[in-house]
């Protein structure tokens, strides 16, 4: 599982950059938001991702038909589930699943437990906004979901190069998503922005285990 992942890209050179900077896994919105794209757009990005970057499918409540077609038509290797999706539903996607949680109070992440995935997102919680809220939440909090659950943990919520040590080291999770922390506007990324979160993050994840 990836550990740096560069969420809701929209454009060409972003994605040269993004794996020129050193990250895992790059992620395309399809389903909502204002850095949804076309299948048509995925499938060119995600034909440029090179090896040993995974390319994330991101979606919202989408039929599950839809899913397992858009995965074979883009190329992406793994899913993010963003939305109410059961643990069933998670099993029957075509390819490896990080499951949100969008963490209203500290044991929110209780209730997916049972969730046979291959890792967990902890995100803010916002009712009327299923991601990308550019809101923190309280870093405490993930560090029990880290204890008690089974797959790898991630955080995402409100991250920039200023917080990102911050998250690492107060909640141990595996890894960290961002999207709207590292841009000028929605979908499009910032060079300078995507490389120092990059950087900062690695020295984190390193710190973090050799503690």
């Amino acid at each position: 599982m990836f550990r740096i992942k560069i969420c809701g890209v929209t454009r060409s050179q972003d994605v040269r950059m993004i794996a020129r900077s050193g990250a895992d896994a790059i992620g395309f919105q399809m389903s909502q938001g204002p850095r949804k794209i076309s299948p048509e757009q995925a499938r060119r990005l995600v034909r440029q991702v090179p090896p040993l970057v995974t390319p994330v499918g991101v979606f919202v409540n989408e039929a599950l038909f839809r899913v397992n077609k858009l995965v074979k038509f883009c190329g992406f290797q793994a899913v993010q589930f963003h939305g109410d999706e059961d643990e069933i539903y998670c099993e029957k996607a075509p390819v490896p699943v990080m499951k949100v949680i969008r963490m209203k109070n500290e044991v929110t992440y209780r209730a997916y437990r049972g969730f046979q995935v291959a890792a967990y997102l902890l995100d803010s919680y916002n009712k009327n906004i299923p991601g990308g809220t550019g809101k923190t939440f309280q870093f405490s909090w993930a560090r029990r979901a880290v204890q008690e659950l089974s797959s790898p943990v991630l955080v995402a919520g409100g991250l920039t190069s200023d917080n990102v040590q911050k998250a690492i080291r107060a909640s141990h999770a595996f890894g960290v998503d961002v999207a709207s922390g590292v841009e000028v506007r929605p979908g499009f990324k910032d060079p300078r922005k995507v490389s120092l979160f990059i950087r900062h993050a690695r020295e984190a994840l390193k710190a973090s285990a050799e503690y």
